[in-house]
């Protein structure tokens, strides 16, 4: 862009001389006889015609600049756009990375299925643990809920260090039929085929979509393991299901 500018500015500057010198030696170039209009009206005419010319010159090549400088702005700023956008897409990639590794570090801790209610208290702390560093919230709520009678069948709260644990009454039916609260941002499993449903609660904070996806995948997995839990306590301790879901 301002090669161009300097090939107009070159251009404009030989026009301009050539201009100059030819007004200069313009009472030499036309002399007496030269047209049936006298000598003196001739010049004043051709001095008057050279200016013209030159002001014409001068007014297309102060627009050639103007434009020159314009699409050279336009270019500046285009590149401080993408500049930015190309900052924002690598915070964004920077941002995915550790949320994917925070995915990948939360479901590859869990090893094994749970056998009892220690395995599954653990894979709790660790679904719950990875919720708090995904959201940023002070507390998490795990609650699992039978659908048919909107019974409890397990809770689990786990806090930050120095955080209030939550004190709100949350309605089974009202988590069942995905009723909106007004402080609380509640999350549900996606299966509808069961008998049960899986969510998870934390305060009231506006969640991106990465969050989201990852806290759906959590409350899933975590119904999955139950499912699991539940059917394999029942074949190895045959025992009551009211012992099963006590917290």
């Amino acid at each position: 862009m301002n090669r161009n500018i300097r090939v107009l500015e070159r251009t404009y500057l030989a026009i301009l001389g050539t201009i100059f010198l030819l007004i200069i030696f313009t009472p030499y170039i036309i002399r007496s006889g030269f047209t049936v209009l006298a000598e003196e009206l001739v010049e004043v005419a051709a001095i008057i015609l050279l200016f013209t010319v030159g002001y014409a010159v001068l007014f297309l090549y102060r627009r050639e600049v103007a434009r020159n400088l314009n699409e050279a702005n336009r270019l500046k700023q285009d590149q401080s756009d993408l500049r930015n956008r190309l900052t924002e897409a690598f915070h964004y990639i920077g941002t995915v990375n550790i949320q994917i590794q925070q995915i990948r570090s939360v479901f590859s801790d869990i090893k094994k299925f749970p056998e009892n209610k220690k395995d599954f208290l653990h894979i709790l702390q660790l679904l719950a643990g990875g919720t708090l560093s995904m959201v940023n919230a002070d507390w998490v709520l795990f609650r699992i809920i039978d659908t048919g009678n909107f019974n409890t069948l397990r809770e689990y709260t786990e806090t930050r260090e120095n955080a209030t644990p939550p004190n709100h009454k949350i309605s089974n039916r009202a988590l069942a039929s995905n009723d909106k609260f007004e402080v609380l941002t509640v999350v549900g499993s996606g299966q509808e085929n069961f008998h049960i449903r899986t969510f998870c609660i934390i305060p009231q904070k506006k969640l991106s979509d990465d969050q989201k996806v990852f806290i759906k995948a959590v409350v899933n997995q975590l119904e999955m393991l139950f499912l699991i839990f539940t059917s394999m306590y029942y074949k190895e301790s045959q025992v009551r299901s009211g012992t099963l879901f006590t917290t």
